[in-house]
């Protein structure tokens, strides 16, 4: 059927007023209130008040829905602060993978709820980020967790594609949907992945807000990611530390000195390789690389974890005991959790999701064939500090996939204003309740933004991949500290 332009102006015109009327006020379309982005006509937002609090004890109002971006469609998972809703800062998380859900990271670290033993329900965590923070779970990129494409749509295979859906989402979200945070500070979190998907989001925020100041801007205010994913030739070189010395805070290496010599005599060929892919991000220049190091030095390990046996690349000091490359029995508690009929329903899923999956292997196969795994997001961290942005990357230190050496490597050879001061800083505790509980360097610099920037490593000791998993009073202090002061001195 041919559309008119004259048929085509209405349903413009009734898009356009939605987006200027106040959440509770919208109408209702199939259980949702439809928001439509100002800027682009393939982006909006439809989003319920979750009534049904047995899903989640939540200690607060919450919300769920998705972004619809043409043909695909990203779920979130909102949840006003416990504490003070109308005053506390807005932060968003995603989880890695890339494939992963961030169902992970509200069900089983983070969330205000938990899932229970065995997957029947979840209850209470007093742990949880929202006491001091509006927190907003989105499953990205569309095709991971309870977000989806239509038929005959590829999947999405980079973090820059990604940065700018999630861009608009934010413009909607902060602008119509929730207009009182439009100026209340934004922070972006997450782990692993997130250690691209953070400082590309960010980026994206901050050329977009320079380029188009009189669009609805989004008030970035840090980024702070845990055990991230950001050089990955860094951590590669980190194996060798990680496994080879005391210093993740084990009485003794991992590995003997064969294993040990072997991954070192191998280092040098993946290390030329991987800075190969960074200098000329050609993903068949990329892939030789990754094999390279997969080969020499990764799979001393990796290829004896999760599926391939019973070590845990995610804490080195506990055994896999999901026997599966997630390692973590929750992992499949989430799962069948969320594939309940009454989950489904409460949620109003789309029949075109089908099932819910926790990861999605074949995204991260997409981002593997563009080359994204396979380059650095240095650059875009440096961007953020020199328009302002704070940056935090914290670390558990026995997690091996995203070693805290790796993040130290690239951390200390990052060449800004702050460098020199950065490097020459002793490491120093952090306390809580007059405990240690790990260890930070920090630097406060005035950068080409004109403002004192902050830029922080810290760690939480006995701590693995999963910050708040394993330690979710001090991850929880952590944030606290982090969003609150900007220092953990």
């Amino acid at each position: 059927m041919k559309l008119t332009l004259a048929f085509l102006l209405p349903a413009v015109a009734f898009a356009a007023r939605l987006s200027q009327i106040p959440f509770q006020e919208t109408p209702e379309v199939e259980a949702f209130q439809i928001y439509q982005s100002e800027y682009s006509e393939h982006h909006s937002i439809r989003i319920k008040q979750q009534q049904n609090n047995s899903l989640c004890d939540a200690h607060s109002k919450q919300y769920t829905g998705w972004l619809d971006v043409g043909s695909k469609h990203l779920f979130f998972w909102y949840f006003e602060s416990q504490n003070s809703p109308s005053e506390d800062p807005l932060v968003l998380w995603l989880t890695g993978g890339p494939g992963g859900s961030s169902m992970i990271g509200m069900l089983q670290e983070n969330g205000p709820c938990l899932i229970n033993e065995g997957g029947n329900g979840t209850h209470y965590n007093q742990y949880g980020w929202s006491k001091n923070a509006n927190l907003l779970f989105i499953d990205s990129p569309a095709g991971v967790g309870f977000s989806y494409l239509d038929e005959g749509i590829p999947l999405p295979g980079d973090s820059f594609t990604t940065a700018q859906d999630l861009h608009h989402f934010l413009q909607i979200f902060v602008g119509t949907v929730f207009p009182s945070l439009a100026d209340r500070d934004f922070h972006i979190t997450g782990e692993s992945y997130g250690g691209h998907y953070c400082p590309a989001l960010g980026a994206q925020i901050v050329a977009q807000n320079t380029l188009y100041p009189k669009r609805q801007q989004v008030n970035l205010r840090s980024i702070f990611v845990g055990n991230a994913y950001v050089s990955p030739v860094d951590t590669a070189f980190g194996y060798w530390e990680t496994l080879c010395t005391t210093n993740p805070g084990v009485s003794e290496p991992i590995f003997n000195k064969t294993r040990c010599d072997i991954m070192a005599s191998n280092l040098p060929r993946c290390l030329d390789l991987a800075r190969l892919c960074y200098a000329h991000p050609d993903p068949a220049i990329c892939a030789a690389g990754s094999t390279v190091c997969w080969d020499g030095v990764i799979s001393y390990y990796d290829g004896e974890s999760g599926s391939g046996g019973s070590r845990n690349r995610f804490d080195i000091t506990t055994p896999c005991k999901s026997g599966d490359d997630l390692c973590y029995l929750e992992a499949a508690w989430v799962e069948s959790y969320l594939n309940q009929p009454h989950v489904f329903d409460a949620l109003h899923v789309p029949k075109a999701v089908g099932n819910y999956s926790i990861y999605n292997m074949n995204v991260e196969f997409a981002f593997e064939l563009t080359g994204d795994l396979g380059i650095s997001l240095q650059p875009q961290v440096l961007y953020l500090l020199e328009n302002g942005v704070d940056v935090l990357f914290y670390q558990g230190n026995l997690d091996l996939a995203c070693n805290t050496a790796g993040t130290m490597k690239w951390a200390e050879s990052m060449a800004w204003t702050g460098q020199p001061a950065f490097v020459a800083q002793a490491r120093k505790a952090w306390e809580l309740e007059g405990r240690e509980v790990g260890w930070y360097k920090e630097v406060k610099v005035e950068t080409g933004s004109g403002r004192e920037t902050t830029f922080a490593v810290s760690t939480v000791d006995g701590a693995g991949h999963m910050v708040p998993y394993d330690k979710p009073e001090e991850a929880l202090a952590l944030v606290d500290r982090w969003i609150g002061k900007r220092s953990f001195a």
